[in-house]
């Protein structure tokens, strides 16, 4: 790519696009065309530092840290947004009703609790070390067997199993301790 050739660019884009707008999508939440503005930003930033890749990680690894500034990023732009919206304009009162709107097949119960259980993964998921975070993300994200992660990270069969053996343990500690938070109290699956 640093040459300029086509063909490992297209290479490169196809086998890093869909894992960085999983990745994006699954630490986010935002709606489809602003996980792809994020995997877009990512990728230009990529583009201009390729030099600066040592290939002490894996690239797929290098693109993921890119992607979480970039998240950081547009969490600190969306933070300084005004959060109101013209009531005054009727194409905008439209698409906001609309946006609101729940399919009629899903309970708004469900929803919420779902919404809620999405975002304590997400917060869980955002307080692990990096690497911890990338291996669980890796396995039951993108569904990697140990040794396709093993490669993922540049690490040995053996790392990768205890890497996610420990990262597995790590998020349950989180996953408890945000959940006594949550409830106030003791979790009753403790």
């Amino acid at each position: 790519m640093n040459a300029g050739e086509q063909r490992a660019f297209d290479e490169f884009f196809h086998s890093h696009v869909p894992r960085l707008a999983a990745f994006t999508a699954r630490r986010s939440g935002l709606d489809a065309a602003s996980v792809e503005d994020i995997v877009q930003n990512t990728l230009i930033r990529a583009m201009r530092s390729l030099s600066s890749y040592r290939g002490e990680a894996s690239l797929l690894t290098w693109l993921t840290q890119i992607c979480r500034h970039e998240l950081a990023d547009a969490a600190r732009k969306a933070a300084r947004r005004p959060t109101h919206v013209s009531l005054e304009e009727p194409e905008e009162l439209l698409r906001l009703s609309q946006h609101l709107r729940l399919p009629a097949s899903q309970e708004p119960a469900a929803e919420v609790e779902a919404e809620l259980h999405r975002a304590a993964v997400i917060t869980a998921l955002n307080a692990l070390p990096e690497r911890y975070a990338l291996a669980l993300e890796a396995k039951y994200g993108d569904g990697l067997s140990v040794e396709e992660i093993a490669v993922y990270l540049g690490v040995t069969t053996v790392a990768a199993q205890s890497l996610l053996a420990r990262a597995r343990e790590a998020f349950r500690d989180l996953w408890l301790a945000n959940a006594r938070g949550r409830t106030g109290g003791t979790d009753q699956h403790e």
